[in-house]
């Protein structure tokens, strides 16, 4: 599925993709004129500009499935 594929009422806000620049997956977090603001997870507080020529070109980008969330750890029972 492309971003463009999208219902027209969803946001782009979270949507996690495939950064055709560096082949790699990005959560999205806003944009602006000249590119995307994005995270590499959903957790992190970084983040990070991927630079485009155009906004319309993010409508051919490929959104990606939900990664399986990572199992919590567990910690030892004291005494």
């Amino acid at each position: 599925m492309k971003i463009k594929d999208l219902p027209l009422t969803a946001s782009l806000s979270g949507v996690y993709f495939r950064y055709p620049g560096d082949g790699q997956a990005y959560y999205w977090v806003s944009q602006w004129g000249k590119g995307i603001w994005a995270k590499t997870d959903r957790g992190s507080q970084t983040i990070y500009p991927l630079f485009v020529k155009s906004i319309k070109e993010a409508l051919a980008w490929e959104v990606l499935p939900e990664p399986p969330a990572k199992p919590l750890r567990r910690t030892r029972k004291t005494k």
